[in-house]
């Protein structure tokens, strides 16, 4: 039966399925809208960051966590166009370009990082996960994409990663050990101290970097630590490297607990001392030189005191026996003892002057040495201890050689360098200079050296300076600046004494508040003395009328005597003042005077001083116990002066020196 036959039946049964069909078609479309519903809720309240665009980057569609996110509504958000919607014209080019690969490659999706800009202005980066939209046909229509805000996360790991930078560049060394002692954890710095790689290092037990008793003292200190839970430190602790070389760390370490406050390790931060640990000993071992300068200051001033009333004895007794020899011949019985008292009188006169010298003078292992290296030497050990003082070096190329103690000279460079210090306690520059010299006779009158070919080393510093009255002293073995000017005084006796034992020279030059310079003369190597010949000189050359000046009765008693003898007049004082007032009376009459430098009401100086006040062509012998060394020395500088005579001296030095000065 043909379709336009059917019968009306037939059409009935037939609507009926239609109308079935239709129904079914119904229910499918309400489960699809209530599925659509479902997924466009869902879409709608998910925080992820949903959105579809053409190919030309143009948004279709987007969720509202992408819009509200942004600070847009729906309907502004994708009217925006392409470039408004990145952080710059740069960010939407890289990320266009991104998805026009994701288009060339045609397949698969593309994860990356967009950077946009909200409605305020503020710049928000995005986690995307990009994939291509294809029609029914398979054909490229869209892109979508799905995106997370990362901001925050961002920050934290670039705060993650500068805290990890910093960890691992800093010098300080951190490390957790887990309660055997392993290594779990540590920074590049523990690497580097130990040279070893952090392969090597992890699990490590910490006994296999130090010594066994080190690693026992360690470990009663964990135990201490996990008992009490409290923090400890542990100071020089040393570690063994790999290369066998001893490292020293200060550390702190304190105990780990998890989350259920169970200790599970321990972790510590240490630094390393090893530079500070032996600067430490350096300044100990400067301390104890410091110390034995300061005894060998006090040796020296005693011994001078002594050797000072010493000489005045035997002056006494060599008196009284030059007096004697004069009324007797060799045949005399006396005559040999007499010449035994003098010879002893002289040797004791030797003793005292070693007295003088104790601590101070003594040469050992003396050997050719070059000063410009000797210097350089001292000033690298000085430096490290006071780099607060710049140091300027200007040593002459071709510098003489000289026969030194090593160790005396070194020791005087760093006396003179702390004295430098010490005046310059906020810094300050100090200035080092060598060159040859030649001292002529003019130069070294005052000295006991020779005339030649010297090495001169100057040290210069910028410190407080020092009125004339402490330079004129600062080398006088009873005198000290300790309680006057700071840092003044400190080992200069004993250097004096150790440069005058080489046969050299050591002057100060200052002014108060424009630093010191020290110059200091050692005789060239294998230089010959210049010696200056000169004729016998007889007892007695002329008569004349003298001034003599001592405090001590026997002195001037003796030495008076011998001087009559000798056929001059003689004049006594028995003290500075009294000394003045007889060369007010007697000016016209006295020729010579011989001056005791030592006296308790006036000294020698000072008594010059005011005598050539009255009479500046005034000739004057300076007569002392001490050597001429200290204020002997500085007095003979001033002028005036025309000689020196050192205690005890015999009847015919006596003579010789009269008429030196006289000229006669």
């Amino acid at each position: 039966m043909k379709d336009e036959e059917k019968t009306k039946a037939q059409l009935i049964e037939e609507l009926k399925v239609l109308r079935g069909n239709f129904s079914e078609m119904e229910s499918s479309l309400q489960a699809t809208k209530v599925i659509l519903s479902r997924y466009q809720d869902f879409i709608e309240n998910v925080d992820d960051l949903c959105s579809e665009s053409d190919l030309a980057g143009k948004f279709i569609f987007t969720n509202t966590a992408l819009s509200r996110k942004l600070g847009y509504t729906l309907e502004e958000f994708l009217q925006l166009k392409r470039e408004d919607r990145y952080a710059s014209p740069e960010e939407a080019r890289r990320t266009f370009q991104i998805y026009t690969d994701l288009y060339r490659k045609g397949k698969g999706g593309e994860r990356f990082y967009a950077h946009h800009r909200s409605k305020e202005g503020k710049i928000l980066t995005l986690e995307i996960s990009a994939s291509l939209v294809r029609d029914a046909e398979g054909n490229p229509v869209g892109f979508r994409g799905i995106g997370r805000d990362v901001t925050d996360k961002i920050k934290r790991e670039q705060e993650q990663e500068r805290y990890r930078k910093f960890f691992e560049s800093i010098d300080d060394i951190c490390f957790e050990n887990d309660l055997q002692g392993n290594v779990i954890f540590m920074n590049e710095a523990l690497c580097r101290i130990l040279d070893l790689g952090r392969e090597e290092l992890q699990n490590m037990n910490f006994r296999q970097f130090v010594t066994e008793d080190t690693g026992n003292q360690i470990f009663e200190r964990y135990n201490e630590i996990y008992r009490t839970g409290k923090p400890a430190q542990l100071f020089n602790f040393e570690i063994i490297r790999k290369d066998g070389i001893g490292k020293f760390l200060d550390i702190t370490v304190s105990l780990i607990r998890d989350a259920e406050g169970s200790p599970i390790g321990f972790r510590g931060v240490a630094r390393d001392v090893t530079e500070r640990k032996r600067l430490e000993e350096e300044q100990e071992g400067l301390r104890e030189q410091i110390n034995q300068v300061r005894k060998l200051e006090s040796i020296g001033t005693l011994a001078g005191g002594i050797a000072h009333d010493f000489n005045n004895l035997l002056m006494g007794i060599q008196g009284c026996a030059s007096l004697m020899l004069m009324d007797i011949d060799s045949q005399h019985p006396h005559y040999k003892p007499l010449k035994t008292i003098e010879s002893q009188v002289q040797s004791g006169a030797y003793l005292t002057k070693q007295l003088l010298g104790y601590a101070r003078r003594g040469r050992y292992e003396v050997k050719s040495t070059d000063l410009n290296e000797l210097l350089a030497k001292t000033v690298s050990v000085f430096s490290r201890t006071n780099k607060g003082i710049h140091i300027y070096q200007k040593y002459e190329k071709l510098l003489w050689k000289t026969e030194v103690d090593q160790g005396q000279i070194e020791q005087v460079f760093l006396d003179l360098f702390l004295n430098a210090a010490e005046v310059m306690p906020g810094g300050g520059s100090l200035y080092l200079e060598t060159e040859n010299t030649i001292l002529d006779e003019h130069y070294i009158k005052p000295y006991e050296i020779t005339p030649g070919a010297y090495v001169k080393i100057s040290v210069t510093d910028t410190g407080t300076g020092m009125d004339e009255e402490t330079m004129l002293r600062i080398f006088d073995p009873f005198f000290t600046t300790k309680d006057m000017t700071r840092g003044a005084g400190l080992g200069l006796a004993s250097a004096y004494g150790i440069i005058k034992g080489h046969k050299g020279i050591i002057n100060v030059y200052s002014e108060k508040g424009h630093g010191t310079t020290f110059k200091i003369f050692l005789p060239a190597e294998h230089q010959e003395e210049i010696r200056q010949e000169k004729p016998a000189i007889e007892t007695v050359k002329k008569q004349i009328t003298l001034l003599f000046v001592d405090d001590e009765k026997a002195i001037t008693d003796v030495t008076g005597a011998m001087l009559e003898r000798m056929g001059h007049r003689v004049i006594i004082a028995n003290g500075g003042k009294d000394a003045v007032a007889l060369y007010r009376m007697n000016r016209d009459r006295i020729d010579l005077v011989i001056m005791d430098m030592t006296m308790p009401d006036m000294s020698g100086g000072e008594a010059i001083e005011k005598i050539r006040s009255i009479n500046p062509e005034v000739q004057v012998i300076l007569s002392s116990g001490y050597s001429l060394n200290g204020m002997a020395r500085e007095i003979m500088n001033r002028g005036g002066v025309q000689a020196f005579l050192q205690k005890p001296f015999q009847m015919n030095l006596l003579s010789k020196k009269i008429n030196e000065v006289l000229g006669v």
